[in-house]
């Protein structure tokens, strides 16, 4: 299944398994000495509530394991629950970077790939987009497929009052516990952890573990990295998307946006310099970086404007059966969660909800238990955590317990660390500053123009706003609106309690 958004002529979809850069987390993977299996990938969220922290992460793998396991410590009173494969989907989609090429005008017309007129005189089009990776084509889209992901099959939480419990649930289960993570995992136990452990068995072709998601009381702003170094190579690539009331950033790490003004189209390519400029921005600091490609609050539940126009999501299945047009990040996981063949029943209702819950200026709350039952009354200015369940989907009610979702932004942040920065754990903290950080940029700047005339002196057309174009797909954006649109309260970042 796919979701698509369009800036102009833009499809963007959201998916782990053929994603190039994929996310590494905080869990270690274990497996039989025979093996030879390596986490090639994690994403995870995380959403900061002073109530609960909600870690959700997934894994990517590489290598044909008869099982393994995965292993993350968490704080005692800490409870592991499966997710849903369409909240990273929608997620991933919705916070791409994409970069989108000049449109020319060299004197007698609009020129085309092929150097020709593209569409004749007066006319004006994007003819060149690139999303993440920095290449163009047309149509210009990126598509990443929805693939089958396999769930664990046993889970155990192993408390720290036996000091060597993780190590002999590892033994009893044929993994090995390499000598190299050994400290790490001693380190853990004796600062209090206890460790949750997933054992799977993979499925056949199936590379990617359905996501879990990790829920602790209280406001927790560290993830443990140090247990990312088992089953990990010489460098991990983080995707992380952060939700909460305000933007953060990881403190103790070098903090980067993509240097816009060094983004350059290449004519001859159809593509941008954005690949090797993003990798030189995760090299600063020895690799100790963090590079914000994305930040705005209001866009989980509500329609986000920049000045092209309006952001929109077309999911759609790869059969063209299914088809829906979503305007926030909360609906295309609804309709993705639908396509995917989630148990969702009316949807609609599902939307009406959202709407009532954006616009309320509320704080939602966990009224009922688990099961839910035993639900308790509502005080002022509350609205129930249950309305933003749609069927099984429920990872949206998890993430905004606890939260103002007018207040919410979603970060998205992104590295690449060797193992030298993995001997400590990633804390967050509010970011230095509270702004929103664009992802889609369309560039003034180009190399090797196809007007017959000298570079530089064909004409960068405006770009029109929210055009229509064949195939359906409606021209969109997400970009700056002003600091008073964004949330009727300051935003802020919740501190650790």
């Amino acid at each position: 299944m796919t979701i698509r958004t369009s800036l102009a002529a833009l499809a963007i979809t959201g998916a782990l398994a053929t994603i190039a850069d994929p996310a590494k987390a905080c869990g270690g993977c274990f497996v039989a000495p025979s093996e030879n299996t390596v986490v090639t990938g994690h994403r995870m969220a995380l959403s900061i509530s002073p109530t609960q922290s909600v870690l959700w992460d997934q894994i990517q793998y590489a290598g044909a394991p008869e099982d393994f396991s995965w292993v993350l410590p968490v704080k005692p009173g800490a409870r592991v629950e499966l997710a849903n494969d369409a909240w990273f989907e929608a997620l991933d989609a919705a916070t791409s970077t994409v970069v989108q090429g000049p449109i020319l005008n060299c004197g007698g017309g609009f020129i085309g790939d092929d150097g020709g007129p593209l569409f004749g005189c007066g006319a004006s089009a994007d003819i060149a987009l690139s999303a993440e990776d920095g290449r163009g084509g047309d149509p210009p889209a990126v598509t990443v497929v929805h693939q089958g992901t396999v769930g664990p099959y046993e889970t155990v939480t192993l408390s720290t009052e036996d000091p060597a419990a993780l190590e002999k649930w590892l033994d009893d289960h044929g993994y090995d516990l390499p000598v190299d993570v050994k400290p790490t995992v001693d380190a853990y136990v004796k600062e209090g952890f206890d460790f949750i452990a997933l054992r799977l068995i993979p499925g056949k072709d199936v590379q990617a573990m359905r996501p879990v998601r990790v829920v602790t009381p209280g406001a927790v702003l560290g993830l443990p990295l140090r247990m990312v170094a088992a089953g990990t190579g010489a460098e991990t690539a983080i995707k992380l998307f952060v939700i909460g009331e305000g933007r953060y950033q990881a403190k103790g790490f070098e903090n980067r946006v993509l240097p816009v003004d060094e983004l350059v189209w290449d004519f001859d390519t159809n593509s941008s310099n954005f690949s090797s400029v993003r990798a030189s921005q995760l090299k600063q600091n020895k690799g100790k970086a963090f590079l914000t490609s994305y930040a705005r609050s209001g866009s989980l539940l509500s329609a986000s404007v920049d000045a092209v126009g309006p952001l929109t999501y077309n999911v759609q299945s790869q059969d063209f059966s299914y088809s829906r047009q979503a305007s926030s990040i909360a609906q295309a996981y609804f309709f993705q969660g639908d396509a995917n063949g989630e148990k969702v029943g009316n949807v609609n209702a599902c939307l009406d909800r959202l709407a009532s819950v954006a616009s309320s200026g509320s704080r939602v709350v966990e009224a009922c238990d688990p099961e839910g039952a035993n639900c308790d009354a509502l005080g002022q200015g509350e609205v129930a955590a249950e309305v933003l369940q749609c069927g099984d989907l429920d990872d949206l009610r998890v993430a905004l317990a606890g939260l103002h979702p007018d207040d919410v932004w979603v970060t998205r942040l992104e590295a690449s660390l060797p193992r030298a920065a993995l001997a400590d754990d990633l804390v967050l903290e509010a970011a230095t500053k509270q702004d929103v950080v664009e992802h889609r940029h369309a560039l003034a700047r180009s190399i090797n123009s196809p007007c017959p005339s000298a570079e530089g002196v064909a004409a960068i057309v405006p770009r029109p706003k929210g055009p229509t174009l064949p195939g359906g797909l409606v021209g969109v954006g997400l970009g700056l609106a002003t600091l008073s649109w964004l949330a009727r309260r300051r935003p802020r970042a919740t501190q650790a309690l």
